[in-house]
């Protein structure tokens, strides 16, 4: 059986908005002197919005409008980011056999299954809509098209894409309703995944293969993490507990899916970890004791876009194979959690 291979991942965003900026906006409105708190203390400087709330702010928008904005957003950052994950790859729209989405903030059928003909796939292409999830859902998705390219042997692209802006919340605002506003950001990513031979080296292109999963699911702490669609877009739930339940319950799956295969934490070249805000990075870092290298990626990525859900680990992923490509044999991690609460972690393994 051949194995799954990352072969190409592209992360976009659209144009981005100074948080300074962004706390300014809303510093008269009831509880904006929270959201200048949250800004000022977030290690968040920019994020990208496909609605600029400076020349149209959806805070009064219905329902109905938000998700017609988000969806039409979503399909035009979509395109955009499989294309490019597809120049990068050298691979034809038309080689594609698989096209699947994960999202969390748009909701339509049809929907980003446009995307299929408008990116030049050809007609019978396969698509599969996945979600929502949440801030994980980048990897139980990318296990979904593991399985597939492992089945079928062709190549498949994955979409994460998810769009806060459209979802501003009108004020006031309380300290979770001012978190809620800083912290998430829209953006998309893509990846291609390219059936691999494992155990012949260079005999295809170099990437990271897909080498196993492991989850955690912590009912009783389901209700701290919650998107709801509502009367004013979606409503999301972020208690303030979430990082210690994170860091709390990260140990168990992460060691476990090592254990499957005898290795170690220290094995582990480098680990792509979920940007979820700066008290997850600080707490699951110290938890699992990871390397400053791979953190300070982390770190970075939310530095610049904010946690755009489940695009964002994805972002962590593809800056650290740009920038410390896994060799022939090594293994990273990608770690991601998000409503339920719910942890979820990959094996790479670079070929």
């Amino acid at each position: 059986m051949p194995t799954a291979r990352i072969t190409s991942i592209a992360f976009t965003s659209p144009p981005q908005v100074k948080m300074e900026e962004f706390a300014e906006l809303l510093a008269a409105d009831p509880g904006g002197g929270h959201v200048a708190e949250i800004v000022r203390n977030s290690a968040i400087d920019s994020k990208g919005m496909a609605v600029n709330p400076f020349a149209d702010d959806p805070r009064g928008w219905g329902t109905a409008r938000r998700m017609a904005v988000s969806l039409a957003e979503a399909r035009s950052l979509g395109r955009e980011a499989i294309g490019q994950a597809l120049d990068r790859d050298g691979l034809r729209a038309d080689d594609v056999g698989l096209l699947a989405t994960a999202t969390t903030t748009t909701h339509s059928a049809p929907g980003l299954d446009a995307l299929v003909h408008e990116t030049g796939m050809r007609p019978g292409t396969e698509f599969q809509s996945l979600g929502p999830m949440g801030c994980y859902a980048a990897l139980p998705a990318l296990a979904t098209v593991r399985n597939w390219v492992e089945v079928h042997g062709r190549p498949a692209v994955l979409l994460c894409v998810d769009l806060f802006s459209p979802h501003l919340q009108p004020p006031p605002y309380d300290k979770e309703g001012a978190v809620v506003l800083t912290l998430f950001g829209d953006a998309a990513c893509a990846v291609v995944v390219r059936p691999g031979s494992a155990g012949t080296p260079g005999a295809d292109p170099a990437g990271l293969d897909v080498a196993d999963t492991e989850m955690l699911y912590v009912p009783e702490f389901a209700d701290d993490l919650q998107v709801h669609l509502g009367e004013r877009g979606l409503h999301i739930r972020l208690a303030p507990s979430m990082p210690d339940v994170t860091a709390s319950a990260v140990a168990a799956p992460t060691d476990a899916l090592l254990a499957r295969h005898g290795l170690e934490r220290a094995d582990i070249r480098w680990w792509a970890l979920h940007p979820g805000g700066r008290r997850i990075i600080d707490r699951v870092t110290a938890e699992l004791d990871l390397p400053a290298d791979s953190v300070e990626v982390s770190r970075a990525v939310m530095r610049e876009y904010g946690n755009t859900a489940a695009p964002a680990v994805l972002g962590v992923l593809g800056r650290l194979q740009d920038t410390m490509p896994l060799a022939a044999g090594e293994h990273g991690v990608a770690l991601a959690f998000g409503p339920g609460a719910t942890i979820w972690a990959v094996l790479l393994r670079g070929a």
